[in-house]
């Protein structure tokens, strides 16, 4: 999603023909979908994060999730990554520089002339942002607010990351099924039951 070339948005309402996303809002996507990605963040949480609470350091951020919903607060390092394009710390750092952020909400809204808004953008603006960005690249799937916590849960486990590292980044109950389930779909393809056994 985030080196998928930038293509024109139909316009909605009055508005006729095409109208380009606001760089300012393609940054705040991209930080947001990779960020999500990074902290296997919920919607709720996503939203919930504040400036003040992500923090450079060398390896990365360590970003402190606040307690969303009843669910305990959490301080989890988000490494820089390999490719600048979807380096969840790149991608933060240009959104962060752009809007020009030092405290308050990390995510706000960005309307269509790339107007900066001053409310937090909430947990359903999180999840049209990755839904819309995945629908901006042509994705074949529809991406919502909780594909990043999949995602990083199997996409770490191809990885060979161990289970309880994935589970505390994204503050999964030790028991939690669901967790479970994505090490499973992350591990589908690792010592099959039918893999060197003689067919």
């Amino acid at each position: 999603m985030n080196t998928a070339a930038a293509r024109p948005q139909p316009a909605v309402g009055r508005r006729r023909g095409t109208q380009e996303l606001p760089e300012l809002a393609r940054l705040r996507d991209r930080a947001l979908a990779t960020l999500a990605f990074g902290i296997a963040g919920r919607s709720e949480e996503v939203s919930s994060l504040d400036t003040e609470g992500i923090t450079q350091v060398a390896e990365g951020l360590e970003v402190h999730v606040p307690s969303v919903k009843g669910r305990p607060p959490r301080d989890v390092a988000v490494a820089y990554g390999e490719n600048p394009d979807t380096c969840p710390v790149r991608c933060w750092l240009a959104w962060k520089e752009a809007a020009g952020l030092t405290a308050g909400p990390a995510f706000l809204p960005v309307d269509q002339k790339g107007r900066l808004g001053t409310q937090r953008l909430g947990p359903d603006g999180c999840r049209l942002a990755i839904t819309r960005a995945a629908e901006r690249a042509g994705l074949d799937v529809k991406l919502t607010g909780h594909s990043a916590r999949r995602g990083l849960v199997s996409t770490g486990r191809k990885r060979g990351k161990r289970a309880e590292k994935l589970r505390k980044q994204g503050g999964w109950a030790a028991n939690s099924p669901v967790f479970w389930e994505y090490v499973d779909e992350g591990e589908r393809w690792e010592d099959t039951a039918t893999e060197g056994i003689g067919l």
